[in-house]
């Protein structure tokens, strides 16, 4: 996992006292170090609009994700202006803390004023960005920054993105095409295509003694069912060799793998066994084509290091939504790694073999990034995975109550794929869409 880093940039007044507002600063860098962040802090408070401008070219030089502009005291809005005229094009978070309580008195440095007068400035033209007013001992402020820092990052990755395209959208699903030029210039992503036969033909010039060691990986993290046979994992292990090799090839960060009906029927494997071991091996990965569903489990893949799921919606009670792949999912989101079972794929629709297990329970976020003409949009909510079964006894599933209302979903849905991640990450997807200026619907 590549670790967050964010431009620190302190700024002061010459007139006022600043070491409260400096060890302020101090603590705050501290906390966010030890909360896994790179920091790279300009080397001095900035007092005058020279001062910062060398200041924010500083942290330009560090190539850092976005920038904390932090208020230590009042300060003329000029000298806050010259720096963020220089750091406009980041993600920016200006951070000023209010009153403080410090030997029985509430202490004041004036941080709480001029974030106030920046904020106005910054609003009326129009500039993003995220405000701050809070004290730098507080765990919601400390977490309401955190948020951002994870959202900076994931903005900065997504244009560094790149995602192998096996195939095009499976099935007409429209839902699942895309504008390669809109995708790389308003989300990020580039997008390199391949054949379904290209990856076929590298997968059987693969030889057996390079597939017994992913062969043998299989037979560790899974039970093999009956009906499994030595050759159905050696398929296995080809193509995910195959994969895994155009993936180090061409620098690439996610496959998105359209197996209906070349790879499911054609010749005879599912893609749902290799897709999950690229996935524990850090790749992000998905099928069915669907490049903006893709682009869903990177962002929470970046904002959470974590191998990502998803699910076709498939069935409603009450307020619970059923998600359920087709035989698709990272072993570790598995309810147990005693649960995970490598069994034959359901006949006549798949050939080949498939994963089968119950998805862990706890609290989640859905997520759908949707193209519409020109523009895009996220749909998001959170709810609570609760202990799940195997949708008809085999395919991968969790049921979620949500916190928002299913008929709200329902009325918003905008195709049948959403992406699943473990956690409340409400906070960074309000930023990042902030960041990409995309429109944001929470159900």
């Amino acid at each position: 996992m590549i670790s967050p880093r964010i431009g620190f940039l302190t700024l002061g007044h010459r007139d006022y006292p600043n070491d409260i507002g400096e060890r302020m600063a101090d603590q705050a860098v501290e906390q966010l170090t030890q909360s896994g962040i790179e920091v790279c802090r300009a080397s001095s408070p900035a007092l005058e609009p020279w001062q910062a401008v060398d200041a924010a070219k500083e942290l330009l030089d560090a190539h850092v994700d976005g920038v904390v502009v932090f208020l230590d005291t009042w300060l003329e809005a000029p000298v806050a202006i010259a720096a963020i005229r220089e750091l406009e094009h980041l993600p920016l978070l200006v951070w000023g803390f209010p009153m403080f309580e410090t030997e029985g008195h509430r202490e004041s440095t004036g941080s709480a004023v001029v974030c106030m007068v920046i904020k106005g400035a910054l609003d009326r033209v129009g500039l993003s960005h995220e405000g701050v007013w809070g004290n730098v001992n507080d765990p919601a402020v400390l977490n309401r920054v955190l948020s951002f820092i994870r959202a900076a990052h994931t903005w900065k990755r997504l244009q560094q993105t790149r995602i192998g395209l096996v195939g095009y959208a499976s099935m007409g699903m429209y839902s699942g095409t895309f504008d390669h030029l809109l995708m790389r210039f308003r989300i990020g992503p580039e997008v390199e295509h391949a054949d379904s036969y290209s990856i076929i033909r590298r997968a059987e010039a693969i030889g057996r003694k390079r597939c017994d060691p992913v062969v043998a990986r299989l037979r560790r993290c899974a039970r093999i069912t009956d009906g499994v046979t030595e050759e159905h994992l050696q398929t296995v292990a080809r193509i995910y060799l195959a994969l895994k090799d155009w993936v180090a090839e061409r620098h690439l960060d996610a496959i998105c793998f359209k197996c209906q009906y070349e790879f499911s029927q054609e010749y005879g494997m599912v893609g749902c066994v290799p897709l999950a071991l690229l996935a524990s091996d850090g790749i992000v990965t998905t099928c069915e084509g669907d490049i903006p569903l893709m682009v869903s489990m990177i962002i929470q893949h970046y904002l959470t290091g974590q191998a990502i799921a998803y699910g076709d919606v498939l069935d409603r009670v009450d307020n619970k939504l059923l998600f359920s792949s087709c035989g698709f999912a990272p072993y570790e989101t598995a309810s147990s790694p005693d649960d995970v079972e490598i069994r034959p794929a359901i006949a006549p629709y798949f050939k080949g073999v498939t994963n089968s297990f119950a998805l862990k329970p706890g609290k989640v976020t859905y997520l759908r990034l949707s193209e519409e003409i020109g523009s895009y949009c996220f749909t998001y909510g959170t709810g609570t995975g609760l202990p799940s079964q195997r949708r008809q006894g085999w395919a991968p599933a969790l049921t979620v109550e949500l916190d928002g209302d299913a008929d709200d979903f329902l009325a918003h849905v905008t195709t049948q794929h959403y992406s699943l991640a473990y956690g409340d990450l409400s906070q960074e997807i309000e930023n990042l869409a902030r960041m990409l200026s995309v429109e944001v619907l929470r159900i």
